[in-house]
């Protein structure tokens, strides 16, 4: 009889094989949380950034065509006397047929656009300005037309200035935030 001459693994062996197979095993499970970690918070700041970008770009678009603001803004952001609004109102500068008005406002985290008209009840049909009055000295009724969603993650606006406005807005998706400042000239402003 002969005796073979292999030779097996020895339980020391064999537990540091599992030891190293484990710690490679961790040290690749870390790396790909940290980089999934890192792209989550890169698309979450991309996304912020750019839902703010464009919200802003349209808004500053149809204020910058707007023949009248109808909210009141302080002319500087620090008046005490008057703190900057988080919403505004003014007219339409597209519209030519019928005079209606876009009002953007904060609701919760969403920045949302309303349209909304002004008649007087004997006339529903036939829009006004927002400041318009009867032959009774009784001013217009308002209608909402529509109200959608325009931007989300949005937690601060603020609107100012007298002859240029200024829009500071805040955004916040999960651990990202950011902040974006525009200045809008009227197209009848010097």
């Amino acid at each position: 009889m002969q005796r073979s001459r292999q030779k097996g693994m020895t339980l020391i062996e064999i537990l540091l094989a599992i030891y190293i197979g484990i710690m490679i095993f961790l040290a690749v499970t870390s790396i790909y949380l940290l980089a999934q970690r890192f792209y989550t918070l890169g698309t979450d700041r991309l996304e912020v950034v750019q839902n703010g970008r464009v919200t802003l770009d349209r808004l500053t678009r149809e204020l910058r065509q707007t023949p009248e603001i109808t909210t009141t803004l302080p002319e500087t952001k620090d008046d005490p006397g008057l703190p900057p609004p988080s919403e505004i109102q003014f007219q339409d500068g597209h519209q030519t047929e019928e005079i209606r008005y876009f009002r953007y406002y904060l609701d919760i985290n969403q920045l949302r656009r309303q349209i909304i008209v002004y008649f007087f009840p004997a006339e529903p049909e036939t829009y006004v300005n927002w400041n318009a009055v009867d032959g009774a000295g009784d001013p217009p009724t308002s209608s909402v037309q529509e109200d959608r969603l325009v931007g989300e993650y949005f937690n601060n606006l603020q609107f100012y200035g007298e002859n240029e406005v200024s829009i500071e807005v805040s955004l916040n998706k999960n651990s990202v935030s950011t902040s974006l400042r525009n200045k809008i000239f009227g197209r009848n402003s010097q």
